[in-house]
């Protein structure tokens, strides 16, 4: 008799009117709940763990001396100092920046497509022991080529960590829930960008900043796999009753309650009143066909193309280029340079509620594009006005990715929507090969690497004005 009280106490009350008939529903009743917001911190925190991917070349590049006085701590460059220049003029140590952005190019979006297959929770730690093992293989590096060929296998799952956990993310709580789950991203990609700079001040070597990042993708893969239950989107999708079960036992475990829901009306993919299909998995071949059937549309994907990679290309050239500017110290420079993303991954989102897309992305755009163009012009003894100027564009690089993102999210039709935003991201990473390497023209004018990242973003505000 107890077992049953203590069991209705824990469980809401099965009268039809409470009962569940859609997924949207489900993923209302669970909105601001002890679940959700597990799913937000679980896949947001792994967000932080990309975030040392993309940045941690900022302390492997320079010589250590730059980044701590009196040999405290030990670079790539400091280990294998004798690397000969690839081509005669391009340095070998920015290679490991940018061949992991070439991993990433070539097989960024296998996962992703494999996650429609097979499951996003699924894939999801296949990706995340595979980077796990990748910074394994970083750290104990034994000559300068196989870091390189390491890095390109870390680089290979960079996109699926970035956008894989997302989607789960997304897919999973209430759309509500999504304004704060979009700044939990950004308030642990922060996190894990602005941590590489005392990691490299406390542990001295940069064998030990992928370690620390090993450690901590081995930690995610380990609770994806036993605590986080697959998207019910993904569930619905693929008429997998077994596993949309799993997610609402675990919803229920974590919120100590339970809930009357009929299977048979979520499963069979109507809204509550009855009418209007959930969305179904689009393969390539049906994304493509659309796409050339549609000129339009298909134009718009390559100026989001163009957008992404002039983005990526400022974005990673501010990033990289904190811990060799010859203005201000360089470890605060960088821990600034993360600081000032988090405001643009909140403040982007909410600018496109209030305003037009196509207002708010000119904007961003054209401001991103002065602040770097005026680099060029501000003299370095003006320290601090030139440390303002930098961190702006920083800023609305930030901004100029979460907006672009968001808008092509909403712009293209649910046919290509998915392939679209995926080609995009993908040759986005065009931009983030060729940032590192662009600091060679500041050997022929200082800040002109600034000038050209602030001409790609121009082009790209024109683009966006005339074609969106």
């Amino acid at each position: 008799m107890s077992e049953s009280s203590e069991e209705d106490s824990d469980a809401i009350s099965s009268n039809p009117s409470d009962t569940i008939k859609s997924l949207d529903e489900l993923l209302a009743r669970l909105k601001w709940s002890p679940f959700c917001f597990f799913i937000i911190l679980v896949q947001s925190f792994e967000w932080a763990v990309s975030a040392q991917i993309f940045v941690m070349t900022a302390y492997l590049t320079p010589a250590g001396d730059t980044i701590a006085a009196n040999g405290m701590y030990k670079s790539v460059r400091d280990e294998w100092p004798d690397e000969p220049e690839i081509f005669g003029w391009m340095d070998s140590y920015e290679m490991i920046s940018s061949i992991a952005f070439v991993g990433n190019l070539f097989f960024g979006t296998i996962p992703n497509l494999l996650s429609d297959r097979y499951g996003r929770r699924k894939v999801l730690c296949v990706v995340l022991f595979c980077i796990a093992l990748a910074d394994v293989a970083c750290a104990l590096s034994p000559s300068f080529w196989f870091l390189i060929a390491a890095r390109f296998l870390q680089g290979s799952f960079l996109n699926a960590i970035a956008s894989l956990n997302f989607v789960h993310c997304m897919e999973s709580i209430a759309e509500g829930s999504r304004f704060l789950a979009s700044c939990g991203f950004g308030l642990f990609w922060t996190i894990g960008y602005c941590i590489v700079a005392p990691e490299a001040l406390v542990v001295g070597t940069w064998r030990w900043i992928f370690g620390i990042n090993g450690i901590a993708a081995l930690a995610c893969a380990l609770v994806q796999l036993l605590l986080v239950p697959e998207s019910p989107y993904y569930c619905v999708a693929q008429s997998d009753r077994g596993k949309l079960e799993g997610f609402v036992k675990r919803s229920q475990w974590l919120n100590r309650r339970s809930y009357n829901i009929d299977y048979e009306a979520v499963m069979s993919k109507k809204s509550i009143e009855g009418s209007g299909e959930a969305p179904s998995i689009v393969t390539i071949g049906q994304s493509l066909s659309f796409l050339f059937k549609n000129p339009p549309v298909l134009l718009l994907l390559f100026v989001m193309g163009y957008a992404e990679i002039a983005t990526l290309l400022s974005y990673a050239g501010i990033s990289l280029a904190a811990t060799t500017l010859d203005v201000g110290d360089a470890n605060w420079n960088f821990v600034l340079s993360g600081l000032v993303e988090f405001p643009a991954y909140c403040v982007a989102p909410k600018f496109l509620d209030w305003f037009p897309s196509k207002f708010v992305m000119i904007v961003v755009f054209a401001c991103a594009s002065g602040s770097l163009i005026a680099l060029k012009f501000i003299p370095h003894h003006l320290t601090v006005l030139y440390i303002i100027f930098w961190l702006l564009a920083k800023f609305f690089a930030t901004s100029c990715y979460m907006t672009s993102l968001i808008v092509a999210s909403e712009l293209f039709p649910t046919k290509c929507r998915s392939f679209a935003v995926g080609f995009a991201l993908t040759f986005s990473n065009i931009g983030s090969i060729f940032a590192p390497h662009l600091g060679l023209l500041n050997d022929i004018l200082p800040d002109l690497a600034f000038l050209v990242f602030g001409a790609a973003l121009a082009i790209a505000t024109v683009l966006v004005a005339i074609f969106i």
